[in-house]
């Protein structure tokens, strides 16, 4: 009897703390299942960032295309996969004149595959460069297997779709060469310097395929090349390049450099990385690749912030919106909820303010699109000297 008092005790002492743990730990949960979202995103729909991370868009259909079904541009998409990725989203593409050539780097018998399973998705671009040097498209785009990636801009929604679908093919033919990504972050004027040598310290960290671009270039391009000092444009392997700036080298050269995949003895890694830095320099004879970026936007995809400035202000309200999701979750809900709270309200705001800022930039390109986002309009992509004023 006494023992049963004193067990009750306990428990009048616990219930409490007990409560109190409950009331903070099913909030928890429940905000650790359910994205963000506020009363009024009844009309939108829900996007993933490739860390789970929610993203609330206001409806926008992203495989919208946005210029003349009649153009006469032949296009090749080259999508780089592996046998279980699943890009289902490319039949979304309304790209006219578009063909769809997949390689599959770990299947031999697939109809478009590399020599062997090496060197990540530049193998396989190589070998297409090779194999369809002499019936090449207008125009190839060369993309990852898939949709959403941080490899794709946050001004294009984070979506190869958006980002295709968008995708100014004229400006394509104009530039020869153009880098899908625009952000110039780790990326430019000269992020590689192909005289650092050295395989340790903080730089190589950083950097672990700079002391290996000289070999890289001598080993394509000849002993006699002149390797350039610094290296820069936007990262990663996904890029437009016309049937010419693929002409302009000799079809020697792609097979020079899938021999050079397959004897290497070059982590995938290091192979990977030694060729974002590369393609520019291949097809436009150039180390450095690094249009305006709001000017790229603008001319490239149709998404025309005012200036600089204002594509500087979305992107820092992008980081903030992102560096909060990074911090959300389960035990800051449990052991902070108050702030939990604070920041949840704060990534419904910002998530109003991206989109109207986005959504104003793509109506801003599209007002624009016979004159201010035309060549003429905007002036060098190289050189930001200009505003938008309409």
């Amino acid at each position: 009897m006494p023992s049963t008092k004193k067990n009750l005790v306990v428990a009048l002492v616990l219930l409490p703390s007990i409560v109190m743990w409950l009331y903070q730990l099913l909030p928890a949960l429940r905000n650790e299942l359910i994205p963000v979202t506020n009363a009024n995103d009844a009309d939108k729909i829900v996007a993933h960032t490739p860390k789970g991370e929610d993203r609330i868009l206001e409806q926008v259909d992203l495989a919208e295309y946005p210029y003349s079904y009649g153009s006469n541009l032949s296009v090749n998409l080259v999508v780089a996969t592996t046998r279980k990725e699943d890009i289902s989203w490319t039949e979304h593409l309304r790209i006219p004149n578009l063909n769809i050539i997949r390689y599959v780097s770990d299947d031999p018998q697939a109809p478009y595959h590399p020599p062997l399973a090496k060197g990540r998705e530049a193998l396989m671009y190589h070998t297409y460069l090779y194999e369809f040097y002499d019936e090449l498209p207008d125009v190839s785009i060369f993309v990852h297997s898939q949709e959403q990636s941080w490899h794709t801009d946050p001004e294009l929604w984070s979506s190869m779709l958006f980002t295709l679908s968008n995708l100014d093919l004229e400006a394509v033919v104009e530039r020869g060469y153009a880098s899908l990504r625009v952000s110039w972050h780790a990326a430019c004027p000269d992020w590689i310097n192909t005289t650092h040598t050295s395989t340790h310290g903080q730089t190589y960290k950083k950097k672990q395929e700079e002391p290996w671009m000289v070999p890289a270039f001598r080993a394509i391009f000849g002993e006699d090349v002149e390797v350039p000092e610094t290296v820069g444009g936007p990262c990663c392997s996904q890029f437009a390049v016309t049937r010419e700036a693929i002409r302009s080298r000799d079809r020697a050269v792609y097979a020079r450099a899938m021999q050079w995949f397959v004897e290497t003895d070059l982590s995938d890694y290091i192979t990977g990385r030694v060729w974002e830095h590369m393609w520019s320099f291949l097809f436009k004879g150039e180390a450095t690749d690094c249009p305006v970026e709001w000017k790229t936007f603008c001319r490239m995809y149709g998404v025309c912030f005012a200036d600089q400035t204002d594509k500087d202000e979305f992107h820092t309200l992008w980081r903030q919106r992102r560096d909060m999701l990074a911090r959300r979750g389960f035990w800051l809900e449990l052991w902070d909820p108050q702030r939990a709270a604070c920041e949840k309200m704060r990534i419904a705001e910002l998530d109003v303010d991206i989109n109207r800022r986005l959504r104003t930039a793509m109506a801003r390109g599209r007002a624009g699109k016979t004159a201010s986002r035309s060549q003429a309009g905007l002036g060098n992509l190289y050189i930001s000297d200009t505003a938008l004023i309409f």
